[in-house]
C-alpha cells in the first residue's frame, strides 16, 4: 500500500511540475509579446502622424489653408491609443487585462489608419495583420476582444460615416457584415493555431517534467540499484560508484574511486577485461563478461560485468558505464546442478539401454507363442474349450506385447521422439468401430454393455491412424478395467462447432477421486483402486494417449464426480473435409474403364514420379512429366493436355500458383496430390481450379476414380 501511495505522490509531483513549467512558458510569452506590442504601438503612432502629413497636410477654406484635422487626430488620438497600452506593459506585464487593452488599442489604431487613408482597401489589411500579431499571445480570447472592436467600428461608421471606412459616400449595411465575416474567417484559423500552440506548449512542459523526473529517478536508481553500477573515466579510474558495488567488493566509495577496475580484478582475468574495454572504443555497442573480482579481504567473487561506452552529442567518448552483478552463488549452484544433471543423464541412458534390451529379450520368446496360439485358435475341428484356451493365451500374449510397447513409447515421449506417420484423412468412426471389435470379448467376459453412439457428421481428422487407434484402444481398455461387472460403457461422437470433433468415453465404474484426478495422465499412475481386485497394466496408457493427442494438436481430459460415480474421458480433435474420393479403400488397382487422357504429371519426388508415371502409362494414358513449376509451364506452352496431376510443394513455387496459371492460360483442370489435408488446404486447391484433392499416401484405384469423374465432368 505504501508503494502505491508513493507512486501516486510521485505522479502528482510530476503533474504539478509540468503545470509549473507550462505556466512559466506562457507567462514568458505574454511578457515578450507585451514588449513587442509596446514597440509596435510607438512605431504605429509615428507612422500614423507621417501618413497624415503626407496624405492630407492641409485643408482649405476659400483661399485660406489650415492644418488638416487628420494630423491632429494622428497626434492626439494616436497618442491616446498608444501611450496607455505602452504604460500597461510596464505596470502590469503579462496580465490578461494588459493583453485585452493591447488588443483593443491595436484595433483602434487600425481604425485610425483606415480613417486617415480615407478607407483605402489596402489599409484594411492592417486589421488582418494585427490579428495575426495578436495571436502571438497564444490566447484566443484576445482575438474576441479585437474582433468586437472591429465589427462595432465598421458597423457604426458604415452607417454614419461610410466614406471614412469604405471610401464611398454610401454603403449597404451588409458590407459591414461582409467585412466582419472575413475577420471571423481569419479568427477561426488563428484560434485553431492558438489552441494547437497551447497543446504543443503543454506537450513540451510534460516532456520537460518527465525528463526532470526521469533524471531524478535515474539518480535514485543508480544509488539504490540492487546491482553494482560504476562510471569509469577514460583514464580507467572509477569516477562514480554506487553503494551496492562498494559492499560487493568491500571498499568504501573513497577507496574505490581512487582505484582502477584492474586493481580489483582477479589476475587471470585482467587481460580479457582490457581487451573488452578496447573493443568498446572500436564501436562495439556493449560487452558482457563473467569475471572474478578480489575483495578487500582477499575473497574471490564471481560477477557478470556489462559495460558500454557513453558518448557526448558530437560522438566523442565520454566515459564507460559498467553494471556488475554478483553471481558467486549462482556459479556454485550451476556446478552442483551440472553434476546432478550428468548423473541423471547417466541413469537415464542406463534405463533406456535396459528397456531396449528388455524389449528384445521379452519379444523374442513371445513371438512364437503368439503365432502358435493365433494359428491354433483358427484351426478347424478343435474342441470349443481348447479354442477358448488358445484365445486366452493369444490375448494375454498381446497384452504383454502392448505393455512392452507402452514402455518404449514412454521412453520416446520423455525424449520428445514420439513420431507420427500421417496417413491422410482418418475416419474416426471406423477406428472406434475397430477398437470396439478388439475389446468386445473383454467386455463380454465382464458382462459389460458397450454402446457406440457415433452421431458426428464431420468425423475425419488428419493424423496417424495407428496412433489414434492406440488412443481409443487405451481409453476403452481403461474403461473396461475399472468398470465392475454388469456396468455400462458408452462411446459418443459429436461436432459442437464446425471443424471440431469431440469423442467421449464414459462409464459408470469406480470413478476417480478428486485427489487423483489431476494426475491421471501421469506415467505409472493408476489411482486408488482399493476395494477392487488388482488391475493389470503399468499405468502408461493414459500418459501415452495424452502425448499422441497433443502431437495431433488436440486435447484430452478426464472428468469424474467422485468415487463410485464413473468417469468420462474426452478427446477433442480438428476435422478435415476430404474429397469423397480420398476415402475409397480398394485392395488392388483395376483397369481403367474410361478413355485414355493426355496427362501432365508434376512431382519433385523422383521415386513417386517414376512409379506414378509407369502405372498411368500402363493404363493407356499419354503422360508427360515435370518436377518444377518452370518445366510444367514450358510443357504446357508447347503441348495440349487434358488434365494435370500436381504436387503442391515444388522446388521453385507452389502447385496452387501453377494450377491458377494453367487454368487461366490453357483452361486446364487438375488433381492435387499432396501431403497437406487440412480444411484450408482443400479450400485453396478448389479455388485454384483443382477438381479433387487426394492426400498421400493413396492407392492407385483412388486416382482412377477421380480421372473417371473428371472425364465425365468435362465431357
Amino acid at each position: 500500500m505504501s508503494e502505491i501511495v508513493q507512486q501516486s505522490l510521485h505522479s502528482n509531483d510530476w503533474t504539478d511540475r509540468a503545470d509549473e513549467l507550462f505556466q512559466q512558458h506562457r507567462q514568458e510569452i505574454y511578457r515578450k509579446t507585451d514588449q513587442l506590442f509596446a514597440r509596435l504601438m510607438l512605431f504605429q503612432w509615428v507612422a500614423a502622424i507621417m501618413i497624415a502629413m503626407i496624405i492630407s497636410p492641409q485643408t482649405w477654406v476659400g483661399q485660406s489653408s489650415y492644418i488638416h484635422i487628420h494630423i491632429w487626430a494622428a497626434i492626439f488620438i494616436g497618442g491616446a491609443i498608444s501611450i496607455f497600452p505602452i504604460w500597461m506593459t510596464r505596470a502590469w506585464p503579462g496580465t490578461a487585462l494588459t493583453r485585452h487593452i493591447i488588443a483593443v488599442a491595436q484595433m483602434l489604431m487600425s481604425v485610425l489608419l483606415i480613417d486617415l487613408t480615407g478607407g483605402r482597401i489596402e489599409t484594411h489589411f492592417h486589421v488582418f495583420g494585427s490579428l495575426v500579431i495578436l495571436s502571438f499571445y497564444r490566447d484566443w480570447r484576445v482575438l474576441i476582444s479585437a474582433t468586437i472592436v472591429v465589427y462595432l467600428d465598421h458597423f457604426l461608421r458604415g452607417i454614419y460615416w461610410p466614406y471614412s471606412v469604405y471610401g464611398v459616400l454610401s454603403a449597404s449595411p451588409w458590407r459591414s457584415v461582409e467585412h466582419a465575416g472575413w475577420v471571423i474567417f481569419e479568427d477561426v484559423f488563428l484560434v485553431i493555431s492558438c489552441l494547437r500552440s497551447i497543446r504543443e506548449m503543454r506537450f513540451i512542459a510534460n516532456r520537460t517534467a518527465a525528463l526532470e523526473s526521469s533524471e531524478q529517478n535515474f539518480r535514485q536508481i543508480f544509488e539504490e540499484a540492487p546491482i553494482g553500477i560504476a562510471v569509469v573515466g577514460l583514464d580507467s579510474h572509477y569516477a562514480q560508484v554506487n553503494a551496492t558495488l562498494c559492499n560487493m567488493v568491500g571498499y568504501s566509495e573513497e577507496e574505490l574511486t581512487s582505484r582502477t577496475p584492474s586493481e580489483i580484478t582477479y589476475f587471470d582475468d585482467i587481460d580479457k577485461d582490457r581487451q573488452l574495454t578496447q573493443r568498446l572504443l572500436s564501436d562495439t555497442a556493449r560487452t558482457s563478461v563473467e569475471k572474478r573480482y578480489v575483495r578487500k579481504d582477499g575473497e574471490i567473487i564471481w560477477a557478470t560485468r556489462t559495460a558500454c561506452l557513453m558518448r557526448d552529442e558530437s560522438g566523442k567518448p565520454r566515459h564507460y558505464l559498467a553494471m556488475v552483478e554478483d553471481i558467486t552463488q549462482r556459479k556454485k549452484d550451476a556446478v552442483a546442478l551440472e553434476e546432478a544433471k550428468d548423473e541423471a543423464e547417466r541413469a537415464n541412458r542406463a534405463k533406456d539401454k535396459f528397456l531396449a534390451i528388455l524389449s528384445h529379450e521379452l519379444r523374442t520368446p513371445l513371438t512364437p507363442v503368439l503365432m502358435s496360439a493365433a494359428a491354433l485358435e483358427r484351426e478347424p475341428g478343435i474342441k470349443p474349450e481348447l479354442r477358448r484356451q488358445f484365445g486366452m493365451m493369444r490375448r494375454n500374449v498381446e497384452l504383454e506385447a502392448r505393455l512392452i510397447d507402452d514402455l518404449l513409447d514412454l521412453t520416446r515421449v520423455s525424449h520428445g521422439k514420439l513420431q507420427l506417420l500421417f496417413s491422410g484423412p482418418v475416419d474416426v468412426h471406423s477406428l472406434l468401430a475397430h477398437s470396439e471389435q478388439i475389446v468386445r470379448g473383454d467386455a463380454r467376459n465382464k458382462s459389460l454393455v458397450l454402446r457406440l453412439e457415433l452421431t458426428a457428421n464431420e468425423h475425419h481428422v488428419a493424423g496417424d491412424d495407428t496412433r489414434i487407434n492406440q488412443v481409443f484402444w487405451n481409453l476403452l481398455k481403461n474403461a473396461i478395467k475399472f468398470t465392475p461387472a454388469g456396468g455400462q460403457i458408452t462411446v459418443r461422437t459429436a461436432n459442437p462447432s464446425p471443424g471440431q470433433l469431440v469423442i467421449t468415453v464414459s462409464d459408470n465404474g469406480i470413478g476417480i477421486d478428486q485427489q487423483t484426478l489431476p494426475f491421471v495422465f501421469r506415467a505409472f499412475e493408476q489411482g486408488d483402486i482399493r476395494g477392487m481386485q488388482p488391475c493389470s497394466g503399468l499405468g502408461l496408457g493414459l500418459s501415452i494417449s495424452k502425448a499422441i493427442v497433443d502431437l495431433h494438436g488436440g486435447t484430452i481430459r478426464a472428468e469424474s464426480a467422485g468415487r463410485g460415480l464413473g468417469a468420462v474421458f474426452t478427446v477433442e480433435l480438428s476435422t478435415v473435409l476430404p474429397f469423397p474420393e480420398a476415402q475409397i479403400q480398394a485392395s488392388q488397382p483395376r483397369r481403367f474403364r474410361g478413355k485414355s487422357s493426355r496427362l501432365l504429371v508434376v512431382e519433385d519426388h523422383e521415386p513417386t514420379l517414376a512409379v506414378l508415371t509407369r502405372l498411368l502409362r500402363s493404363q493407356g494414358h499419354d503422360v508427360m512429366t515435370a518436377s518444377t513449376v518452370k518445366d510444367a509451364l514450358t510443357l504446357a506452352s508447347g503441348h495440349t493436355f487434358d488434365f494435370v496431376i500436381s504436387d503442391l510443394g515444388l522446388p521453385d513455387g507452389s502447385g496452387i500458383d501453377l494450377m491458377m496459371q494453367l487454368s487461366n492460360h490453357y483452361g486446364l483442370r487438375g488433381i492435387a496430390l499432396t501431403g497437406y489435408g487440412m480444411a484450408e488446404d482443400l479450400a485453396k486447391t478448389e479455388r485454384a481450379g483443382f477438381l479433387a484433392h487426394l492426400v498421400k499416401p493413396i492407392n492407385f484405384d483412388q486416382l482412377h476414380r477421380v480421372l473417371e469423374r473428371a472425364q465425365l465432368a468435362t465431357g
